[in-house]
């Protein structure tokens, strides 16, 4: 099996792991809202989309095993992101690249992006250009599509999912982290791409993010390294304003 597949197999069962562990927590609450991973699908995913997209075979593979009802991941950075599986996936497109109101192609998004994933409305993409698992992301609401990449592969995109939001205290007794703060200091090159940050980062509306940003310095991140590295290649491809500040276990466990 090639190696690539392999990797994709191990997260995706590190990915039901974490679901389950989250779903013995509380029981009674996720019998109500239940979040499912389905066996493979038996025929090939790639069945279940446009035939113009050409897509890599390790997402294609991805897809035919990535079956799943009712997830998202609210872990590390991301708020609410949803993970498209093969029967979700053209249905994700619309707004993007396609207007379902209208029936039209909107004309200013790259056709050669498909959307896989998004969360709170950002979209996570590949470039089926490029013949990879690249993945691109970009701010929505901000009048136009600013691109940049935040994974160099779809394994890393996916792992990134198994962050925890919070670690437990028992937990990190068990490891060795080095801890971070992370701070915005002012308006950065754009302060419109700031607010639109902090709107994510607060999970609070603009007006809230605008008020939040008078009152300076203003934290945003505490946490473990790998949170912080991903967060600051955020803040520099925005030209934010930032410090980036290491703290002790004591500290954070404040």
């Amino acid at each position: 099996m090639n190696e690539v597949f392999k990797d994709i197999d191990e997260v995706i069962e590190n990915m039901r792991s974490f679901i389950s562990e989250i779903q013995q927590q509380d029981p009674s609450f996720y019998a109500i809202y239940p979040m499912i991973f389905h066996q493979p699908l038996e025929e090939d995913g790639s069945q279940l989309m446009d035939s113009h997209w050409q897509l890599p075979d390790e997402y294609i593979y991805f897809l035919k095993h990535y079956v799943v009802e009712g997830i998202t991941w609210n872990t590390g950075d991301y708020i609410n992101l949803q993970i498209y599986g093969a029967t979700d996936l053209v249905r994700g497109q619309d707004g993007y690249n396609y207007n379902p109101v209208t029936e039209e192609i909107i004309s200013d998004w790259p056709q050669h992006y498909v959307v896989i994933a998004t969360d709170e409305g950002d979209p996570y993409c590949i470039d089926v250009s490029r013949g990879d698992t690249a993945i691109f992301t970009a701010y929505h609401g901000t009048g136009s599509w600013d691109f940049e990449m935040a994974y160099d592969h779809l394994v890393a995109f996916l792992q990134s999912v198994l962050v925890p939001p919070n670690l437990e205290e028992e937990q990190l007794e068990d490891h060795s982290y080095n801890y971070y703060e992370m701070y915005i200091t002012g308006n950065g090159k754009d302060k419109l791409k700031t607010l639109l940050l902090l709107k994510k980062r607060l999970s609070c509306d603009y007006s809230t993010a605008k008020k939040s940003l008078e009152q300076l310095p203003l934290l945003i991140y505490r946490g473990i390294e790998a949170g912080a590295v991903q967060l600051e290649k955020e803040l520099q491809q925005i030209g934010a304003d930032y410090q980036k500040k290491k703290i002790s276990l004591s500290e954070f466990l404040t």
